[in-house]
């Protein structure tokens, strides 16, 4: 269930951007429009076009963006001018246009700053951060809100404190950091009941009440999502009571309680109907999904989901997907599955494609705005110096002569020390290349005795043990034993060399992978899962993707040991029927995907064992990284970034 993080975005949205109430604004803005063709002011009819924009929110946000540029076009006030890029922020805001929403934002906080308006100015700051969290920039985010937080606590505001404490919880739990989302959520509870601020004290219950659910305490879990629902029935709040609604059916769905899961996702269903609120639905349609399957009526599942994937987008789209690949399996339709498990591989790709280019993309912008600040520093200081040779040009002519001729005089000298460093620069990486080849020398022998070593345990511990017990039942044939004595004791002696065999097998097949690997790593993984498939029955696809060079030959055996472990670990404990490898090279990267459709797990419940860290030192040792994605039912997915150049 992971529906978490954007419940909590959700709530940010109310709290920093509520819109102003419907009832009287047809009248209101008639009232508005008539004084403004009466003469007055330019920042009265500025303010009056701020009116409007703010009644017609709600109902036609390209009227009310209008009217809002033409507030700014007038106004020269900056109190004013404040008010109105605050206006303009939220409507972009509210259209999902963030960069914009970003800008205006940022330009109201510095106009209530200029008009000395500092509360005023902290408190669109948090605005800011909120904008900066939708674009999962977490960094910027949290100082945002911390300068803000400092600020409030400077001044003694508690309840915009306790604010600024909500909004770095949301930070922390869109990062999946939910013990320290609890700490700022817990710091700010007080403070709105206090208060008596009953609407930000159900904010608050319900953020607590999810983020313990990820940190599987459902005790305080039900604790405080018991506590909203009376604050959410005491004030007929149906968008809280929704939320509440959905967070019981996600806490009774992780303790395997699907039909009251089940009933709890049908009445915040409900609950968002009855106020007609049919935006972020995508959650509620997923998760009801979800529990129908696991109550075996995947027709009903597939009612659902196919609801929720027209409008899914990002992450979203391929849980759905995913759960409607399993929902058809389920309904016995292999063909569609099929499809949208294909599908949701696609998505996956396309994700990860997409934030890899957003990462280039932003560090280009960032070398891009540093190299035109170093242009114009380097500009300033020629004009600078020009203007300098102007004002003194009769002494620094003399001053010119004699440095030529002090260069001139010197520049033998300097040609020599240049040579001499050069060459001791050549001595010093000459020394460094040998000491870096005597390194892998000796790497490399140390390898060797490590294998020699683990041979030889292996050799004592199992087949020095089998070939002991082998000449003691040799020894015993020939004692004169009875013609069924010997008949048993020869059968034992039998089956004991069998197995031993066997074992002296297992440890050449081992240590095989360097001949394997030989013909490359695709064909080597295809090798390993064509026998693991034959032996346990399970269906090991794999599949290599611009793979046509090889790459270095510590590289694939190093790759083939991570993929041998992952597909070992599966076969253990996975109990799945299927599974994939995927391998592709993106230009310089090497993406590894290992998947399998078994029972899954909680990655933060699990102590890691020797072959998990063998694999995350490997995987750092190349510069990689290493992300595992599962949860009990769903499978696990593991994915391997490794660079290649």
């Amino acid at each position: 269930m992971r529906w978490l993080t954007t419940i909590l975005l959700g709530w940010l949205c109310i709290l920093f951007f509520d819109r102003p109430p419907v009832y009287s604004q047809i009248s209101a803005a008639d009232s508005l429009l008539q004084a403004v063709s009466v003469e007055v002011d330019q920042n009265e009819k500025a303010h009056i076009y701020l009116q409007l924009a703010q009644l017609s929110m709600a109902a036609d946000l390209p009227r009310a963006l209008e009217y809002v540029n033409q507030s700014v076009e007038l106004a020269d006030d900056e109190v004013l001018l404040g008010d109105i890029y605050d206006q303009k922020g939220r409507l972009h805001f509210v259209s999902g246009e963030l960069d914009e929403a970003l800008i205006n934002f940022r330009d109201a906080k510095t106009s209530k700053e200029r008009a000395g308006d500092t509360d005023q100015a902290a408190r669109i700051n948090n605005r800011v951060g909120v904008v900066l969290l939708r674009q999962k920039k977490h960094q910027e985010a949290l100082e945002v809100f911390l300068e803000s937080a400092s600020f409030f606590e400077d001044s003694g505001d508690e309840v915009n404190l306790a604010m600024s404490h909500n909004n770095m919880a949301g930070v922390f739990a869109d990062m999946g950091d939910y013990s320290n989302a609890v700490r700022y959520n817990e710091l700010a509870l007080p403070v709105f009941q206090e208060n008596n601020i009953q609407q930000y004290e159900i904010i608050t219950l319900t953020n607590l009440a999810g983020q313990y659910l990820r940190l599987n305490n459902f005790e305080e879990s039900l604790d405080y999502n018991r506590q909203a629902e009376i604050i959410g029935d005491e004030l007929q709040d149906q968008y809280a009571l929704g939320i509440v609604y959905n967070n019981f059916g996600q806490i009774y769905f992780e303790q395997g309680e699907f039909e009251t899961s089940l009933d709890y996702y049908k009445k915040s269903l409900a609950a968002k109907e009855a106020i007609g609120n049919y935006s972020n639905m995508v959650p509620i349609y997923n998760n009801l999904g979800q529990t129908l399957t696991e109550l075996d009526r995947p027709q009903e599942a597939i009612q659902y989901l196919e609801k929720g994937l027209p409008l899914s987008n990002g992450d979203e789209r391929w849980h759905v997907t995913s759960n409607l690949a399993k929902a058809y399996s389920v309904a016995g339709q292999p063909d569609s599955a099929v499809h949208y498990f294909d599908v949701t591989l696609s998505h996956r790709d396309s994700i990860f494609t997409t934030d890899r280019q957003r990462v280039i993309d932003e560090l280009r912008t960032q070398y891009e705005s540093e190299r035109q600040e170093l242009e114009i520093a380097q500009l300033e200081s020629s004009q600078q110096q020009n203007r300098m040779l102007l004002t003194g040009l009769s002494g620094l002519f003399v001053a010119t002569l004699i440095i030529g001729f002090l260069a001139l005089k010197n520049t033998r000298k300097k040609r020599i020390i240049a040579q001499q460093n050069e060459k001791l620069e050549k001595q010093h990486v000459e020394k460094l290349l040998k000491e870096q080849e005597l390194i892998g020398i000796n790497a490399m022998l140390e390898g060797q005795e490590k294998e020699r070593e683990k041979i030889a345990e292996e050799l004592h511990d199992t087949i020095g043990s089998s070939l002991a017990t082998l000449k003691l039942y040799i020894e015993s044939l020939d004692d004169g034993r009875k013609k069924e004595d010997y008949h048993q004791l020869h059968q034992k002696t039998s089956h004991l060399l069998e197995e031993t065999y066997d074992e002296v097998r297992k440890i050449a097949h081992s240590k095989s992978a360097g001949v394997l690997i030989r013909k490359g790593l695709v064909p080597a993984v295809e090798s390993m899962a064509s026998r693991i498939s034959e032996a346990r029955k399970i269906d090991i696809q794999v599949i290599g993707t611009g793979l046509e060079d090889r790459l270095e030959n510590s590289v694939e055996i190093s790759i083939f040991r991570s993929i041998q472990e992952l597909l070992s670990n599966a076969v253990k404990y996975s109990r799945a029927s299927e599974m994939v490898v995927q391998m592709t090279q993106h230009d310089e990267m090497l993406n590894i995907m290992v998947e399998d459709n078994g029972v899954g797990f909680d990655p933060g419940k699990v102590q890691w064992g020797l072959g998990y860290t063998t694999i995350q030192n490997r995987v750092d040792d190349f510069g990689g990284d290493l992300t595992i994605d599962s949860s009990p039912g769903n499978g696990t997915t593991v994915i391997l970034n490794i660079p290649v150049d």
